[in-house]
């Protein structure tokens, strides 16, 4: 959970106050959650309105059954009476304690941002820390379809890839931008055109829209896998090539290591260069392990990737139980079973 704030460097001492006010005690008048219930119902009709973010939502459900990272962060209809400005409260009791926040700021001196920050909390009787049972994340692989709205198929095939920031986090990253990403509808500068996507998948289907590589790392766990669209007639074609070139990433060149080394680098320190997503990174890096790293320490350990470790863990990877999520038109999308052949032949 994250709460920003974007104002000009004369308010900060405004600003931290109500923000640390509003995080640790806020109001929580009955008529206003009661009017949040509506909300929730919105975002649901949203969500599947978006088959980007409803394929998303089904491929950790798929992948983590019935636990931790495959619960939908979207209450249930029949769950919304239960919250209540009492049960939220005891909520926040039971986990916002200051141990467990961190306070990022970009483009503002660190002295000025701790001295409002100590200042602020001394305003208020801190929550105290509570002991909490640490569930983990179970990786359970699986197989979710939706008839959908699109006309399209919505295709993501997954493994369970590296929780955040292990020593195999680099070398994740590199097999993301080896396998890259292609459209039919772009190919401008910086679209991937040379990526084995690209070249294998979009330019070898007329019928595929768009796909792309996509990595998503969490504290215990990750998925590493692939999204692509096509025409629906022509899911089966589109799923087999997505498989046929995920599965050939235990063989990298030299050649094809370096460019994809050298083009994840560009990406890292061009990222840094928008505040919004700097200060993301560094609150998520903070968070999870406790340090930060700054976009140069990230690519010397890119530097340092070798043939053999990008080989090494994208076997590991595939040999994880593959997760299937599928939305839109998936009547000619193939069966679990097949698919798990596919990336075994």
């Amino acid at each position: 959970m994250a709460y920003q704030v974007e104002v000009q460097r004369e308010y900060v001492p405004l600003v931290v106050p109500l923000m640390v006010g509003n995080v640790l005690f806020p109001r929580l008048l009955p008529w206003e959650v009661k009017a949040e219930h509506n909300k929730v119902e919105e975002a649901r009709q949203a969500l599947l309105g978006n088959p980007d973010d409803m394929v998303s939502e089904m491929l950790h459900k798929a992948a983590y059954c019935n636990n931790t990272l495959g619960l939908s962060p979207l209450a249930s209809e029949r769950s919304l009476p239960y919250f209540t400005p009492e049960t939220i409260r005891g909520y926040l009791l039971d986990h916002f304690a200051p141990e467990r926040m961190v306070l990022v700021g970009v483009n503002v001196a660190h002295s000025e941002l701790a001295k409002w920050a100590m200042r602020s909390f001394a305003d208020y009787n801190a929550i105290p820390l509570k002991k909490r049972e640490e569930s983990k994340a179970a990786y359970t692989g699986g197989d979710l379809r939706h008839e959908g709205s699109s006309p399209y198929c919505h295709l993501a095939l997954a493994f369970e890839s590296v929780p955040f920031g292990s020593a195999e986090t680099p070398p994740a990253a590199v097999l993301q931008t080896i396998l890259g990403g292609g459209s039919a509808m772009y190919s401008g500068i910086g679209s991937g055109l040379t990526s084995r996507l690209s070249t294998q998948v979009v330019k070898q289907n007329a019928a595929v829209e768009s796909c792309a590589a996509f990595t998503s790392s969490y504290s215990d766990s990750g998925l590493f896998g692939v999204y692509g669209v096509c025409q629906s007639d022509k899911a089966g074609d589109m799923a087999k090539s997505l498989a046929k070139t995920m599965a050939g990433l235990s063989t990298v060149s030299k050649d094809e290591l370096a460019k994809a080394k050298a083009m994840l680098k560009g990406k890292v320190f061009r990222q840094a260069e928008d505040d919004s997503e700097l200060m993301q990174d560094m609150g998520q890096q903070l968070l999870l392990t406790g340090k930060y790293a700054s976009p140069a320490d990230f690519a010397k350990l890119v530097d340092a990737v070798s043939e053999a470790d990008v080989s090494s863990l994208a076997k590991k990877i595939l040999s994880t139980k593959l997760t299937l999520a599928a939305y839109g038109d998936t009547h000619a999308v193939p069966h679990y079973s097949a698919m798990e052949q596919a990336f075994k032949a």
